[in-house]
């Protein structure tokens, strides 16, 4: 995630003086970068929601924590995986166009 602010920057560089900067060892890097992202952020996602399930539906201690506040954190982390991987895949695209 944090590597997407400078791609977007590179890319309005590259509008600015009218030039490709699609260099094919930097689209891999952002690629590479992005799919470790993805696939951490994924497990995760699957830890917070497994730790989840066994606060709320195999110990039964819901009223004692915050199991809204688990279930809301857990869905923003498969969201922001969803988000991740979309990015993953295009980068993974221009990467294979090249």
């Amino acid at each position: 995630m944090l590597v997407e602010p400078f791609t977007s920057h590179r890319d309005v560089y590259a509008i600015l003086v009218m030039r490709c900067l699609r260099n094919r060892r930097i689209t891999c890097f952002f690629t590479l970068g992005d799919g470790i992202t993805s696939t951490l952020t994924f497990a995760g996602a699957c830890s917070s929601a497994g730790i989840t399930v066994l606060i709320g539906n195999d110990l039964g201690l819901c009223s004692e924590n915050h199991c809204a506040s688990f279930e809301t954190a857990t869905a923003m982390a498969f969201l922001s995986w969803f988000v991740v991987s979309i990015s993953f895949m295009l980068n993974f695209w221009l990467l294979a166009a090249r």
